[in-house]
């Protein structure tokens, strides 16, 4: 079983928003915001392993907004 690049791409961006959104907000508290760091961290690794090895060519940043249209056609079709 293959999994879509499409999807890969969706989910490493949203965890890369979440984690650096709330890594921020804890660093502006004061914390120690490990977790969100781990998953920043996490989905900069799933994006750059999509860019090197799984997306022939490389990953343009055109093809974010590509996979979120695309993810959500698979949803809603």
């Amino acid at each position: 079983m293959q999994i879509d690049l499409d999807i890969l791409i969706t989910i490493a961006t949203l965890v890369v928003i979440l984690g650096g959104s709330s890594s921020l907000a804890g660093w502006v508290d004061g914390r120690r915001p490990w977790v969100a760091i781990l998953a920043l961290a996490g989905g900069v690794g799933l994006l750059a392993w999509v860019h090197l090895d799984l997306k022939p060519g490389g990953l343009r940043f055109r093809d974010i907004p590509d996979a979120f249209i695309h993810v959500a056609a698979m949803i809603l079709n």
